[in-house]
């Protein structure tokens, strides 16, 4: 089931998914005549051949799917179970055709490919107009199945044809099909026991397509190619020079026991700047002469950027880089608290807040 499903798939992508771009649809008709053999007979083959002749008309909707309307039909020849009498009788079957252009579906769609591969199912219903014969033969044989003067038929058929390109709307046709009738079509019942009166046709024909998109595709005529001509620049304005205001560098703070020291921060960022890394060593050594003082570290997020969760978490990683800068210039922890209040508490104006307080006790 799953290979089926594979297979199916596969084919549904190759032949909705390759569409051509300069396909019209069109329709066509096709004359053929031929022969069709019944393959539930014993008997000479030769003598069982009856001729058959085949009208259709179609539409090809795409690259690979059409559909057409054939009516066929001419004799059916049979052999009587006794004495392999041949007995026949005229018949005139309508079939609707669902027909899939292989050739394309496989290796795409050219409308002047000399030779196209496609198959066809369809349904019908044959109509036999007499069974003249059959009824004599009933008088000293037995048929069981014996119908008479008309009578109708199912019929299924699938098939294969090929298209042989001879001109821009003309193609050689060849078909093959078989038709799958009931039992009681040759008035009989099958010593083969199949169930079912099977036929073999063999057609040939044309095929003329009567618009729509020519066999031969057009050529294409190239662009006379255009001498370049650069377009003249234009001149830009000068733009006066204007040197970037100088990064105004935060006032030292005094450090005392009971003092707050401020270490900012850059935008969503926890990394200590640059600027702020002498504050953080005069703290340092504040520290160090004074051995019996303690810090609380305070740090903030500024509420105008980003959210409640980010800010939170952003102001806990700013005190976390300050505490692992002063222990790793050797200030024990046991002396180092720490609190982080996000964008709750606002305790600096405008940008300042993005900053943890070194609080001295």
């Amino acid at each position: 089931m799953k290979r089926i499903t594979l297979v199916l798939s596969l084919f549904a992508a190759i032949t909705f998914g390759a569409a051509a771009q300069d396909f019209t649809p069109y329709p066509y008709i096709q004359l053929q005549g031929g022969a069709s053999y019944d393959f539930s007979e014993a008997g000479d083959f030769a003598k069982l051949l009856s001729p058959a002749a085949q009208v259709t008309i179609g539409y090809r909707f795409d690259e690979f799917w059409g559909a057409r309307l054939a009516v066929n039909g001419w004799n059916a020849k049979h052999a009587s179970l006794d004495t392999k009498t041949i007995y026949g009788f005229q018949f005139v079957q309508p079939n609707l055709d669902l027909t899939l252009d292989w050739s394309s579906a496989i290796f795409g769609w050219r409308p002047d490919r000399p030779v196209s591969v496609y198959s066809f199912v369809g349904a019908g219903l044959a109509v036999g107009l007499e069974n003249k014969k059959a009824n004599e033969l009933a008088a000293t044989e037995y048929f069981g199945a014996l119908w008479q003067p008309v009578k109708s038929f199912w019929s299924i058929r699938p098939g294969l044809g090929l298209d042989l390109r001879l001109t821009d709307r003309i193609a050689l046709n060849l078909e093959c099909d078989a038709h799958f009738y009931p039992e009681t079509f040759n008035s009989r019942i099958c010593e083969s026991k199949l169930g079912f009166d099977v036929h073999m046709a063999v057609l040939g024909g044309l095929k003329i397509n009567l618009g729509g998109q020519p066999r031969r595709p057009k050529p294409v005529v190239a662009a006379p190619a255009q001498e370049y001509k650069p377009a003249p620049k234009k001149e830009e304005p000068k733009q006066e020079y204007r040197p970037e205001p100088a990064r105004q560098e935060p006032a030292e703070q005094p450090i005392y026991q009971g003092a707050d020291v401020d270490i900012f921060f850059d935008l969503n960022k926890s990394v200590i700047r640059d600027d702020q890394v002498n504050t953080l060593n005069r703290l340092v050594s504040f520290m160090r002469n004074t051995p019996d003082a303690k810090l609380k570290l305070d740090g903030y997020a500024d509420k105008q950027t980003g959210n409640a969760e980010i800010n939170q978490e952003l102001s806990e990683q700013r005190v976390i880089a300050v505490r692992q800068y002063l222990v790793s210039r050797g200030i024990d922890q046991a002396r180092i608290s720490t609190a982080a209040h996000g964008d709750k508490v606002q305790p600096f104006s405008g940008e300042k807040n993005r900053a943890v307080t070194c609080r001295i006790r």
